[in-house]
């Protein structure tokens, strides 16, 4: 059996042979082309053949995970916001069926949490991924019945929280890398890069300090949330700013039990390990 996985997002499409030790064989990564004429599906069909005819591969399983709602039992996409051109109603198991044994489809930041998973060393209770990017992601996995699905396939939109009816922003707005990109440019600072911003505020530089807790002190807010929702064992931070590790941590960690009940408790707060292989393993690790 080959495992092989697809990662679609708005900007690339990744893809890469998943061995059974993790590593990864030959990867590839393209622009995402808009979606006319099922553009999307069919450069993960052309990519699988590829795959199958340069490693002469016949017993071919696939996981693929996605930007939007997955259908996860019938492998389509249930809802997808306009950024991504008529990408409702894609049907991968019907276009990919004549080329795969075995197919899992899931969305973005589930898999994600899926493949964080293979790395843990001991068995979880209950995990909540948040991702922080361009939006803002969620997905919750609990040992009994795994991950969480969703009458209409869109559970822990989590991003739509927290709404400010003065500033007209939800917490997706305020606490996504992009949010923190447009706090940088309201204050000034927008020739900076994030990378820029955190090594600036070790460097001791107290205006970059004060953006980063102005900013952690939102993202704590959320996770503030997600405890009293669904008092999960652990809370993974991922999505590209986790590369910040205990950088990142310790402006949103502090934070968090000022938005919780007096001696309330939360969850072990981490970052993502595997970062941007994870939605790629994770895709796959079911299979």
């Amino acid at each position: 059996m080959t495992k092989i996985a697809f990662d679609i997002g708005g900007t690339y499409i990744k893809s890469a042979i998943v061995e059974n030790d993790g590593t990864l064989t030959g990867y590839q990564k393209v622009q995402t082309p808009v979606n006319v004429d099922r553009a999307i599906v069919n450069t993960v069909k052309t990519q699988l053949k590829t795959y199958i005819k340069d490693y002469a591969l016949k017993d071919v399983h696939v996981g693929i995970s996605t930007a939007g709602a997955v259908n996860r039992e019938e492998c389509k996409i249930a809802y997808a916001n306009p950024n991504i051109l008529d990408y409702i109603g894609t049907d991968f198991a019907a276009e990919l069926e004549p080329f795969v044994q075995q197919l899992h489809v899931y969305n973005d930041v589930d898999a994600a949490l899926l493949g964080e998973m293979t790395i843990v060393s001991e068995p979880v209770e209950s995990i909540f991924c948040l991702t922080l990017g361009t939006g803002i992601g969620g997905s919750y996995y609990h040992h009994t019945f795994g991950l969480m699905s969703g009458a209409r396939h869109r559970p822990n939109q989590i991003g739509n929280l927290l709404y400010d009816p003065q500033t007209k922003t939800n917490y997706e707005q305020r606490a996504s890398t992009n949010g923190l990109k447009r706090q940088l440019l309201n204050s000034g600072y927008d020739q900076l890069s994030i990378p820029e911003l955190f090594e600036h505020a070790i460097a001791g530089e107290t205006y970059a300090q004060t953006e980063l807790q102005k900013w952690g002190e939102e993202v704590a807010r959320g996770i503030a949330e997600i405890q009293i929702m669904y008092d999960p064992a652990e809370i993974v931070i991922g999505g590209g700013i986790s590369a910040q590790g205990e950088q990142l941590l310790k402006w949103i960690v502090p934070h968090v039990a000022k938005y919780l009940p007096e001696d309330y408790g939360h969850a072990l707060i981490r970052t993502a390990k595997l970062q941007n292989n994870a939605a790629l393993i994770g895709a796959v690790s079911k299979l």
